[in-house]
């Protein structure tokens, strides 16, 4: 069961990802033992601080895999037979991303972290271009 969970969260950052043309924060969706898993939501300590280079590099590459797979799992719903098939597309989708971010050496919080910080901080839009 935890397993969805984790899933549903990544799951809600492709959503988002795909409405909004830029990352959402995927610990809003988490419940409170997902959270704990993955360390402290956004807000938390980490807030504050700065993005590295290194952060930032990884963030970049994460966040291309991450819309490729979102972009895969569009393509494949538009196909899916039934709500079942759907699901079984979007578990999956979930289960990748998570991976996606994780083998690019970042945790959730801090993926989550750059995500929103990218949204309004225009100067680490401009670092994160030199990585594109």
């Amino acid at each position: 069961m935890m397993n969805i969970k984790k899933l549903s969260a990544a799951l809600a950052i492709a959503t988002m990802t795909a409405t909004a043309g830029a990352p959402l924060a995927m610990a809003q969706s988490m419940d409170g033992a997902t959270q704990q898993q993955y360390g402290e939501p956004q807000g938390a300590a980490q807030a504050s601080a700065p993005v590295s280079e290194a952060d930032l590099e990884k963030f970049v590459s994460a966040e291309k895999k991450v819309n490729e797979i979102r972009e895969d799992l569009t393509e494949e719903l538009s196909s899916a037979g039934d709500q079942q098939e759907a699901q079984e597309l979007q578990m999956g989708a979930q289960k990748e991303m998570v991976e996606a971010i994780q083998d690019e050496d970042l945790d959730i919080p801090r993926y989550n972290e750059i995500a929103s910080r990218m949204q309004t901080d225009m100067e680490l839009r401009q670092r994160a271009q030199q990585y594109n």
